[in-house]
């Protein structure tokens, strides 16, 4: 297996999703492997303290070098025949990974280019799509279309999102993530730019203040949370997707299926963006188990609406360059 090689692998596997799109995943070439590792520098101290988000996005990177190897032939194998490299500080090494020839290849591989979060509205659902929608059920995925049900779920995704825009420290971190204006210097590189949140130049801009120094007068006259809710753009979806696994799974294992469900409502022309905020919040995804019959044996991992884009085009992916990935 030749260096080049790996890099054109690791190239798709910067394509996945990650929280924030904080990207943590860094990848170590030895000679007849690659290491997995993360750097620790990535995490969300205030959003995501136990590092759930961290595990599910890394699982999520993996996947991606797994769907770019099985195009070549190769399935990935775990080696824990020998120690980790010791990296300096904030790197820390994962896991070790060999590669074995005979895997054919992954058909959703073909879809990791096309695939992009969409946080505008989608394009008015027919009945046709909702239908399709509801063929993506799944063990781990539960499929709502229903219009009524629609708006309830909406209701609740602004609820629980609000209980967290309202800690300042956590309306701080997000904000460090979010790119206003393209004069930023990380527009193209991480985080959430404007164009990827589908906001005119206009609305960045009130976004900014909204989000910062104006929050706290807006909320006290009740203005805050209509200024940041998303609640329109799941009742205009054609439908809502509760990703749930087992509650035994590590974080890292479930952000590999949480992948592949994405690009499989790519493969059928469906564009998502993630609400993780029906996940996040405790009470919120217990009720949601509760009323949609999912087990006290299984954990709501994320959330996701979908619908169709139409004319609508995804703005470019911001992501590090290949060289920065690579340690």
């Amino acid at each position: 297996m030749t260096p080049n090689k790996f890099k054109a692998w690791v190239d798709q596997a910067r394509l996945a999703p990650s929280v924030h799109n904080v990207q943590p995943a860094r990848w170590r070439i030895e000679s007849d492997a690659l290491v997995l590792v993360e750097d620790m520098s990535r995490r969300l101290k205030i959003g995501d303290p136990a590092g759930n988000d961290t595990g599910i996005s890394l699982g999520a990177a993996f996947e991606g070098l797994a769907l770019a190897a099985s195009q070549d032939g190769f399935e990935l194998v775990p080696d824990d025949s020998a120690p980790l490299p010791m990296l300096a500080e904030p790197l820390r090494p994962v896991r070790r990974y060999l590669f074995r020839a005979g895997s054919a290849p992954d058909p959703l591989a073909a879809f990791v280019t096309a695939r992009a979060s969409w946080r505008g509205a989608f394009v008015a659902p027919s009945a046709d799509d909702r239908t399709a929608l509801a063929a993506m059920a799944a063990p781990d995925a539960l499929v709502v279309t229903d219009p009524d049900e629609l708006q309830t779920l909406a209701q609740r995704y602004d609820a629980a999102s609000f209980s967290f825009m309202r800690d300042t420290a956590f309306r701080d971190e997000l904000r460090g993530w979010m790119r206003f204006q393209s004069s930023h210097p990380n527009w193209t590189r991480d985080g959430l730019n404007a164009a990827a949140m589908a906001l005119s130049p206009f609305e960045a801009t009130a976004a900014a203040v909204v989000l910062g120094p104006a929050f706290q007068p807006l909320s006290a006259i009740g203005l805050a949370g209509p200024l940041v809710a998303e609640g329109k753009k799941i009742r205009n979806a054609a439908g809502l997707i509760l990703f749930h696994r087992d509650l035994s799974e590590s974080p890292f294992e479930s952000g590999r299926h949480f992948y592949r469900l994405w690009l499989k409502l790519e493969a059928l022309g469906f564009s998502a963006a993630v609400l993780a905020a029906l996940a996040d919040e405790r009470e919120t995804a217990r009720h949601l188990c509760q009323t949609y019959g999912i087990g006290t044996e299984r954990r709501l991992v994320s959330a996701f609406r979908a619908g169709r884009l139409g004319a609508k085009q995804p703005a470019p992916r911001a992501r590090l360059a290949l060289t920065e990935v690579l340690v």
